[in-house]
């Protein structure tokens, strides 16, 4: 069953991108993204003790879906990461593709280029499994963004800053 269920969630995802492109549009270039992102990669130790982290590299595109939500914009992301190696030996680094859907909300009671960011998604690489991610952006120009999350996946926890390229 848990090699099916990155498909049943890809398929299930099927109905909201249908939806997204029922608006009659088509596909619009000014609602993608394009970004990459420079992480700190932690295991933690099941037995206690010191935790065991490596750098990682994502790149990754998204595509803004239409939402009614005031001030709120709602992206899907698909990636890859790659990290560097966790321990001396062959197979100790984690990389594989990934795929969220993003939030973000607009905070201009504290800063009109302010945005909070919540995200759920499917790794489908080494570290597979279920992600969850929270945390800020800022928006440097109308299409240039800078973002700092926090993402626990199923193995690993995740601390990352990103540059997201909107077109």
């Amino acid at each position: 069953m848990k090699k099916h269920f990155p498909l049943l969630l890809a398929f299930s995802a099927l109905p909201m991108v249908a939806q997204a492109d029922n608006s009659g549009q088509g596909f619009q270039p000014e609602r993608l993204q394009l970004g990459g992102s420079l992480s700190q990669n932690v295991i933690d130790s099941p037995f206690g003790g010191s935790n065991v982290d490596a750098t990682g590299l994502s790149i990754f595109a998204g595509y803004e879906l239409d939402n009614d939500i005031d001030q709120v914009k709602t992206t899907v992301e698909v990636g890859y990461t790659q990290t560097d190696d966790f321990f001396n030996g062959p197979d100790s680094d984690i990389s594989g593709f990934w795929f969220a859907g993003v939030a973000e909300k607009q905070l201009p009671e504290i800063n009109p280029n302010l945005f909070a960011i919540a995200r759920l998604g499917l790794d489908i690489g080494d570290d597979d499994g279920i992600l969850l991610g929270a945390g800020a952006g800022f928006h440097l120009t109308p299409k240039l963004d800078v973002r700092g999350e926090y993402i626990n996946k199923d193995a690993s926890s995740v601390y990352q800053a990103s540059f997201v390229l909107n077109f």
